[in-house]
């Protein structure tokens, strides 16, 4: 069974990644757009491409596993405390990724075309539309395919391979040197407040309030800097010829700021988890008592299935190598 969700949820990701590929050029001939495509357009692209792709994908997940949505995704309200507490380490994680992002600008300079294009599509689209599409919709829809599917999928698999394996997912699924190492970073973030508030509303909360914090900096410092806060930055470094130990030297400010404020509220979170625990013990218990038969009724359905389990831990994951071989070719063409 375990083999054979992770075989489907890797299988819908191939399915995924063709589909984002597919999806904005159909909307184009569908709608006759002419290139260059306007940021608004390009935006609204984007977002219809998430909601059909992810959503579709994640319902279908749904379809076939035969369980409730809100089950696999693990919907479940969180408190006001655990909702302040993940708005804080959003907070640290853009602090951080100031860092991170400075050090990869220096190190790969071929990142200054992401930057740009990045500034140039957050400057030249509308504000709303720019808070549906850049803040709401990957908050929701990602989360519900990376940090849903995938953690379904992959429940009962290492703890650390488990997390490995989707955080590199969700980076990879970005497509360029620009967003990598720092959606690496912020998935990781994101999994850690996905468990230690037990629901994906925590990691939506944590996704939607670092997108905004860093969508609306960014809006606001364009209407004062032709390329935005990154490329800006980027810019001023190349022209003073800053080392790398300088740059070294500033992200490590960052990191420090950044790390002991994510530290500090993810720790406040998993103490508030393990408390709210202990004050359940009964309910914990019964719930046991419950998942015990459950796993003891699907040992019974699928205990004839051995023998083909070498096979099925072999082939599950071909299509996790097809997706992450076509990301290096997507990227290597790219630049």
């Amino acid at each position: 069974m375990k083999n054979k969700k992770i075989l489907l949820a890797n299988s819908l990701l191939v399915l995924a990644l063709l589909l984002f590929i597919l999806v904005p050029f159909w909307a184009i001939k569908i709608f006759k757009l002419v290139r260059p495509i306007s940021e608004n357009v390009s935006l609204l692209l984007s977002g219809s491409a998430s909601v059909i792709v992810f959503g579709g994908i994640a319902l279908l997940y749904c379809l076939i596993t035969k369980r409730k949505f809100k089950n696999v995704m693990v919907i479940k309200k969180i408190s006001i405390k655990q909702l302040y507490l993940t708005i804080f380490v959003s907070f640290g994680t853009y602090i951080f990724a100031i860092g991170i992002n400075s050090i990869t600008m220096k190190l790969f300079p071929v990142v200054i075309k992401d930057s740009t294009q990045i500034s140039n599509l957050l400057s030249g689209s509308t504000t709303l539309l720019g808070l549906l599409v850049v803040v709401l919709l990957p908050a929701f829809f990602e989360e519900i395919f990376f940090r849903g599917i995938f953690l379904d999928a992959y429940d009962g698999v290492n703890k650390k391979i488990k997390y490995f394996i989707i955080t590199a997912i969700f980076a990879a699924f970005h497509g360029n040197v620009m967003q990598i190492m720092y959606v690496m970073f912020l998935g990781f973030i994101l999994l850690m407040v996905r468990e230690y508030t037990g629901s994906i509303v925590g990691s939506m909360t944590l996704h939607a309030a670092n997108n905004a914090i860093s969508f609306i900096l960014s809006k606001v410092l364009v209407n004062y800097m032709n390329n935005g806060i990154e490329s800006s930055a980027l810019k001023s470094a190349q022209e003073a010829n800053i080392s790398i130990a300088s740059v070294l030297l500033q992200a490590s400010i960052f990191f420090l700021i950044g790390g002991a404020i994510i530290y500090t509220n993810l720790r406040k979170l998993k103490e508030y988890k393990e408390s709210e625990g202990r004050a359940k013990v009964i309910n914990q218990e019964e719930t046991n008592k419950y998942l015990k038969n459950v796993v003891r009724e699907e040992y019974m359905v699928i205990g004839g299935e051995k023998s083909s389990r070498k096979v099925a831990g072999l082939t599950k994951y071909i299509p996790l190598v097809i997706y992450f071989v076509s990301m290096v070719v997507i990227v290597v063409n790219k630049y």
